[in-house]
């Protein structure tokens, strides 16, 4: 098959909706179809092995308490027209159809059989629904366009079932790569010193909640002699982050910064224990899979998202969300409680299988098969 991925979201851009179409597209791609992804222009591209089409401007915007970007342009949805006229897709496949830009564009301008795949969860939202009531029709007609909507989670199709309650949504969770994440991969042997490794990885996003993990610090400090917290991410409000760690226990906390995809199962290995203490409107728990495939045991908020990734008590224990006593209660349980780690650590591979790039992308492919 021909198959037109369109995503807001792409390398360099990071974030788990790039992360899913890269996996998904490289998956599809070594199965034989002809994968393209569409999507905006950046300065510096990174097709990492992919054929990628840019157009349009990448505008960053803060949305969701992440940071974003979303792809405009005054002639995009001809520049859309005539990709689809050339290329001759069987398949489009749109993530976040409804998101204002290019995908909205593409959903209402392309005539190709589409597939959109719904990623965002947010509870409810004035603004989002003042948008709705403005532009439905626009919602409406690209809604309509669409022969198959998935969603990566539960929690991101009730988004959507929010407005189009009768709507069908097929739920295909995201993937993780658990050859690449795996118990084998080395970790760096400086981190392997005896000291417990607390792991944080993520953008220094206000939903990330990394700031209520630095607030844990006082209470860990209290009951470990030896720990350290590796901060694995970066973002343009990092120095405000930073400042949240008292400085009399800076020295406890690394920042290593951006890892190369080489680089970042090692860190994972590095560990002894994963915390995100994400604050909410997260729709899935991508992060919490690599984990789980690189066999650590997990702290994680309480949310929905993460409800359906992680049973607390098998894989990992859920902490309060912005709750740094809470966060450190928990990390001091599994810090102190090495073979319980360790039945956590064989528990979360497990589940991490379920969720393997191949698996998830057979049940891609046989949607694409049904529309086709």
């Amino acid at each position: 098959m021909k198959i037109g991925v369109v995503t807001q979201s792409y390398y360099p851009m990071l974030g788990g909706v790039t992360e899913h179409v890269w996996h998904l597209a490289r998956e599809l791609q070594r199965r034989g179809h002809s994968v393209t992804v569409i999507t905006g222009s950046v300065r510096q591209s990174d097709d990492r092995g992919l054929r990628v089409l840019r157009h349009g401007i990448q505008i960053p915007l803060t949305a969701n308490g992440a940071n974003q970007h979303v792809t405009v342009g005054w002639r995009l949805g001809h520049f859309l027209r005539r990709v689809e006229e050339r290329e001759r897709f069987d398949i489009v496949h749109i993530q976040a159809p409804v998101d204002p830009g290019l995908p909205l564009i593409a959903a209402r301008s392309m005539r190709t059989a589409k597939v959109g795949t719904h990623h965002a969860f947010r509870n409810r939202h004035v603004a989002s629904d003042i948008v709705f009531r403005l532009w439905r029709r626009v919602f409406d007609e690209a809604v309509g366009s669409i022969q198959r909507h998935l969603a990566v989670s539960p929690s991101a199709a009730q988004v959507v079932h929010r407005y189009y309650p009768k709507l069908p949504i097929a739920i295909i969770p995201n993937g993780v790569d658990t050859s690449r994440f795996s118990p084998a991969v080395q970790p760096f042997p400086e981190y392997r010193d005896g000291t417990l490794t607390i792991l944080f990885v993520g953008r220094m996003d206000p939903r990330k909640g990394a700031k209520y993990l630095f607030a844990a610090l006082p209470f860990l400090e209290k009951q470990l002699e030896r720990y350290r917290l590796l901060v694995v991410g970066s973002g343009w409000m990092r120095k405000y982050y930073h400042a949240h760690i008292p400085v009399s226990l800076q020295h406890r906390v690394e920042f290593a910064g951006f890892a190369a995809p080489e680089d970042l199962p090692r860190y994972y290995r590095s560990a002894d224990v994963y915390c995100s203490p994400a604050t909410g409107n997260e729709s899935f728990g991508v992060v919490l899979l690599e984990a789980m495939a690189s066999g650590l045991p997990i702290v994680a908020s309480d949310i929905p998202g993460y409800r359906h990734v992680m049973t607390g008590g098998q894989e990992g224990l859920f902490c309060r969300p912005r709750d740094p006593q809470s966060i450190a209660e928990k990390i001091i349980q599994l810090a102190n409680d090495y073979e319980r780690r360790g039945d956590m650590a064989r528990r979360g591979r497990e589940t991490a299988q379920r969720y393997d790039w191949q698996r998830i992308t057979d049940e891609v492919e046989a949607v694409y098969r049904q529309l086709v």
